[in-house]
């Protein structure tokens, strides 16, 4: 009975122990965590693309709608805002616009389609990083790392109509496969690693920043060097698909068609607007990047530990990257300080810094987790208010339904909401012109009417006075006025 007895009372103590061991492995699972900031961001998963940054998510949907309603060529991509013409567009490579019209054809043209479709290939996106980073760093720096990048300006980007986020996962995915290749050398891998790096740069060029994370694997000795010329030769035909696109088709397609997206500067020039705009242009690094305040402030202090015990793999990367960066801030200029989403290539290597900071600074375990949550609290609590459409944009959800009424689905129409602004026509569900107030030039709309612009469609907050047109509708927020002659 004593044996027994004493047998008992250590299993009871022994139970206590396991249990927490377990606990401790689920939550330093990084699956763990990529699922529930996969969970998070299913709020409002159906919205309609008018929250933050409405302009360039219109644009790129619109893309998307004019393949399944005009021309569902591959290489014919076609904005909304294309006057009487085609309106074939100088854009980067549309596969996240054909996968989203593709998706629209198979289940409806709902907006939960382009938002969990970017948001499944952002998780993946993740998974990549994560191991990627472990084999930067280490196993918790990882996790810590990951999930910086999940809450970071990606967080909420992630899951908008919008190329950025996407093109930077397919890079992410491109990686882990060439890391996979140095260590394994399967040709399989290297065909990997070469269709999603080719993908990712061409969807966004900036997502070149992200090949500076195999830069370590190019100075550890142990690496063969016949598997590295290789990913260097599958890399060059990357980045000479991507330079073929941007450099050939799109200047072709510009000259040709008139329909350009892309305003790049010299660089003499990109300096001068990074430096005049300089507020905007560090606020790119902080707060946005990163989003979280103690983030941000573990990423200094994990570049500060790397260059004290000269951490060679983390170092090299961040110096490559960083180049990679800079190149892009001189050429964008005045638009990598004006736009959020122009830093989120650099974010995943912020993030490792952070990660590594963390881990090495902080050596007790539930401290790390108990930061790890202020963390992902302090960037989701910021990111909430984009799950919802600002009051003053909410008119655009009712306004197709109006539009139907009076307009036809093949007529094209004016609106007044921002010169080049696809965001109005958008939500009318037509094509045409956007004007800031030319309507008001009573000669130029007659004279376009003639090639095709049948119906003014104007927001009565921009413009208050009447137009000497028919009207046809009028309420608080529109006006809807005729000029194609019966």
């Amino acid at each position: 009975y004593s044996s027994a007895a004493s047998d008992v009372y250590k299993r009871q103590e022994l139970m206590p122990q396991l249990n927490t061991a377990q606990l401790k492995s689920w939550l330093f699972d990084v699956r763990l965590w990529i699922l529930v900031l996969l969970l998070l961001r299913l709020e409002n998963i159906d919205l309609a693309p008018f929250d933050e940054h409405n302009w360039r998510q219109t644009m790129t949907l619109g893309v998307a709608r004019n393949y399944a309603e005009v021309d569902g060529n591959f290489f014919h991509p076609r904005t909304i805002i294309c006057d009487s013409r085609g309106g074939i567009f100088a854009q980067e490579f549309p596969l996240f616009n054909y996968c989203v019209f593709l998706l629209w054809e198979v289940f409806g043209a709902h907006n939960w389609c382009f938002r969990l479709f970017n948001l499944v290939v952002a998780t993946i996106g993740l998974w990549a990083f994560a191991n990627i980073a472990r084999r930067l760093a280490n196993e918790k720096a990882a996790l810590f790392a990951t999930v910086m990048f999940g809450v970071s300006v990606a967080f909420v980007y992630a899951r908008k109509g919008m190329p950025d986020v996407f093109a930077v996962s397919l890079a992410l995915v491109g990686v882990y496969w060439g890391w996979r290749f140095l260590e394994e050398k399967k040709t399989q891998q290297l065909v990997l690693f070469g269709v999603f790096a080719a993908l990712g740069m061409l969807c966004k060029m900036p997502a070149a920043c992200i090949m500076a994370l195999l830069t370590a694997a190019f100075w550890n000795e142990s690496v063969d060097k016949t598997a590295r010329a290789q990913l260097v030769k599958v890399g060059a035909v990357a980045v000479a698909a991507m330079a073929a696109w941007y450099f050939l088709w799109v200047p072709w397609t510009d000259r040709i068609h008139g329909f350009p997206l892309f305003f790049p500067t010299s660089l003499a020039e990109g300096w001068r607007q990074l430096v005049e705009m300089k507020a905007d242009t560090i606020a790119r690094f902080y707060p946005i990047a990163l989003t979280s305040r103690i983030a941000f402030l573990f990423c200094l202090l994990g570049l500060g530990i790397a260059i004290w015990r000269k951490n060679k793999p983390i170092l090299l990367t961040f110096a490559a990257s960083s180049v990679l960066l800079f190149g892009l801030m001189l050429k964008a200029g005045g638009t990598f300080s004006g736009h959020v989403y122009y830093i989120i290539p650099f974010v995943p290597m912020m993030a490792l810094l952070a990660g590594y900071g963390l881990s090495e600074s902080v050596r007790n375990p539930w401290i790390q987790l108990v930061i790890l949550l202020a963390i992902t609290t302090e960037a989701v609590y910021k990111h909430k208010y984009d799950f919802f459409i600002p009051w003053e944009d909410q008119k655009f959800v009712k306004l197709e339904k109006m539009v139907d009424q009076y307009v036809p689905k093949d007529s094209r129409i004016l609106v007044n909401n921002h010169e080049g602004s696809p965001v109005m026509m958008y939500a009318a569900h037509r094509r045409g012109w956007t004007v800031t107030d030319r309507m008001k030039d009573s000669a130029w709309v007659a004279g376009e009417s003639t090639v095709g612009m049948n119906y003014l469609v104007i927001e009565r907050s921009r413009w208050r006075d009447s137009l000497p047109f028919p009207k046809l509708y009028e309420d608080n927020e529109f006006q809807i006025y005729k000029t194609k002659k019966d």
